[in-house]
């Protein structure tokens, strides 16, 4: 594969791919690192992209353990939700902050995992499968998790929205 065949292919990913590395690392700078890395790590193996069925889910699953790596990295990876499940409270000024941003900022506070899977579920609009494929979690558990993201990032919006 020529430079030019491989830019028409990933070309169109950049926009996704870069925007899933904002919202995993909340670091512009750290964001664009990421995907120049990983353009350099497709650019590397794209031999074998030919023969790659979804190469947006591959794009995607090099990015996904990019942005994990860096956030190991920064000590920030968060394996267990019950220790943040106190910083997930209701502020008593809502009125005043706009909703989306309550909820990045919950987004922020979710176990890694979740909010990789509510990132690729909501934001990119993937598959179960797809996800399964990225991720190596069966459809059940992606579920599951992805459950108990969307419950913690709403249930304190709940007396807002009524």
């Amino acid at each position: 594969m020529d430079q030019h065949q491989f830019w028409l292919m990933i070309g169109p990913l950049n926009t996704s791919l870069f925007g899933f590395a904002m919202r995993m690392l909340n670091d512009r700078a750290l964001a664009e690192d990421a995907l120049q890395d990983v353009l350099e790590k497709l650019w590397k193996l794209r031999k074998r992209l030919d023969s790659n069925n979804n190469i947006k889910s591959f794009a995607m699953t090099v990015m996904k353990n990019k942005c994990i790596d860096l956030i190991r990295k920064e000590g920030r990876y968060i394996e267990a939700p019950e220790e943040y499940e106190s910083q997930m409270t209701v502020q008593s000024n809502y009125e005043q902050v706009d909703m989306l941003e309550q909820l990045k900022k919950r987004m922020n506070l979710l176990p890694t995992q979740q909010k990789l899977i509510v990132e690729l579920k909501d934001f990119q609009g993937f598959s179960y499968e797809e996800i399964e494929e990225i991720t190596q979690m069966s459809v059940n558990t992606l579920r599951v998790n992805l459950s108990r993201a969307r419950k913690k990032l709403t249930e304190p919006l709940r007396d807002e929205w009524r």
